[in-house]
């Protein structure tokens, strides 16, 4: 499996732990990987997110206009202000992945630098269930087989 550095690998090891669902379900496992990536990462604190690590993004989609308030007063579980246009497209790749979420791919292509391209193709490939995860019961370490 494909990180860009040990810092993606770490979070999406975090991920993996929180969502459990991601050891078995390629949805969930491409989700994780994206929300890996330490700029996406940063957006949010993980302890709060429940169903997924992108609840923080649905609740800024809920309501956008509102959300910088609620953001400033602590009533949500992560923020928007650090997100680039290309990391945007990222998460509406992610979303897309995990819920079947209309998304522009021509618009990530156009977009993405070619490190978010890689991250963008690898969680693709986690979709596709053309990787198998095996975990260690003993290290938690992936590994693919």
């Amino acid at each position: 499996m494909h990180f860009v550095n040990t810092e993606h690998q770490t979070n999406f090891e975090k991920l993996v732990q929180k969502f459990n669902l991601a050891k078995s379900s390629p949805d969930y496992k491409s989700v994780c990987y994206i929300a890996a990536y330490p700029e996406i990462f940063k957006c949010f604190k993980l302890e709060l997110q429940q169903e997924s690590p992108f609840d923080w993004y649905y609740e800024y989609l809920d309501d956008p206009d509102t959300f910088q308030i609620r953001c400033d007063q602590g009533k949500t579980t992560g923020s928007v202000l650090s997100l680039n246009e290309p990391m945007v497209a990222l998460i509406e790749l992610a979303l897309s992945l995990w819920t079947g979420r209309g998304f522009d791919l021509s618009h990530g292509i156009d977009v993405w630098i070619e490190e978010l391209y890689d991250v963008a193709v690898q969680a693709i490939q986690l979709r596709r269930k053309s990787s198998k995860v095996q975990y260690s019961d003993q290290q938690e370490q992936l590994r693919l087989i």
